[in-house]
């Protein structure tokens, strides 16, 4: 259990604001917008992935994943596949071709946002990328 004086060296740190290197880095982030979840969902779904598997790695609700999914699908970036009573999602060539153009967009915009290493900013990631 943290002590009164320890617990007021916490607050006092965190008014002075960001000190260290992994705080400075963090101070940029924002939330993400429609375009990165979509690439996140298909990055996800390279290989056969449930809807659940799309929630943990896209970090996104069941209600989001769900409307995403039938956005992607209607316009031709995904495909649903079943296979052993269940429903498994799959991108296209034309989800694949998405996700290079949106990673080259990013590095145009920005690319110290855009690690060569990881391609995409959330750490939950795969590292790389074989579209």
């Amino acid at each position: 259990m943290q002590s009164f004086q320890q617990a007021g060296q916490a607050v006092a740190e965190a008014q002075q604001g960001p000190t260290s290197a992994a705080a400075r880095k963090h101070s940029y982030a924002k939330n993400r917008g429609r375009l990165d979840v979509m690439a996140d969902i298909l990055n996800c779904c390279r290989s056969p992935s449930s809807k659940s598997h799309i929630m943990l790695f896209a970090n996104v609700n069941s209600i989001v994943a769900t409307r995403m999914v039938a956005s992607l699908a209607e316009s031709g970036l995904l495909d649903s596949v079943h296979e052993e009573g269940a429903v498994v999602y799959l991108a296209t060539s034309k989800g694949a071709g998405f996700v290079v153009k949106y990673l080259e967009l990013q590095r145009l915009i920005s690319p110290e946002l855009v690690p060569a290493e990881s391609k995409m900013n959330n750490p939950n990631r795969l590292n790389s990328l074989n579209f």
